[in-house]
């Protein structure tokens, strides 16, 4: 039996395309811990915020932080050897070029609430996630967009209960994200 040209190029086609639905799978299943860890942390930090005595409401996203960070770090040792890109030099690194960015940002920009703050973590993480889902996929970068749109629509239109809201429907929205893209 022969192969004609068109035949293997396009059996080469649909190899190539199962690979590129594989690297996706991949990359969703080694997401997903870190997007319900840092889900967690943003609706635990969030509704802190909002009903937190006003002597501790400054605690709740330091706390949240330092949690989600040894959370982060040990479900990195859970995740398959080729999947394990999050950890090594260069991932810590990533993570500390954007804490100066925005160390930087706030040095630069005049913030005068805790709102605008917010609203700015809010609006770069989401367009962080949407950058990481052009490569990881559309999921990714839905759920980016999402957080962006929603943090827009918490600082412009939910001022007094902004923590409640911004901790149930963004961090709500990485939880779920997380659990859709550990399902695929």
């Amino acid at each position: 039996m022969t192969i004609s040209k068109d035949d293997a190029a396009q059996a080469l086609g649909e190899i190539e395309a199962a690979r590129g639905r594989m690297f996706e799978a991949r990359s969703y299943a080694s997401a997903s811990p870190f997007l319900i860890i840092w889900g967690a942390v943003w609706m635990f930090a969030d509704l802190f915020m909002q009903f937190a005595p006003p002597a501790l409401v400054n605690y709740g996203w330091p706390v949240g932080i330092l949690v989600g960070m040894a959370a982060s770090i040990a479900a990195s040792f859970t995740l398959p050897k080729r999947a394990n890109t999050s950890v090594g030099w260069r991932g810590f690194g990533l993570w500390g070029v954007i804490a100066g960015f925005f160390i930087v940002l706030f040095l630069v920009i005049p913030v005068t609430s805790g709102i605008e703050i917010h609203s700015i973590f809010g609006v770069v993480f989401g367009f962080l996630y949407m950058g990481f889902g052009l490569w990881m996929g559309w999921r990714i970068f839905a759920l980016g967009a999402a957080l962006a749109v929603l943090t827009l629509i918490g600082f412009y239109e939910v001022r007094a209960w902004y923590g409640l809201y911004m901790g149930l429907v963004s961090g709500g929205a990485l939880i779920l994200g997380g659990f859709w893209l550990r399902r695929l």
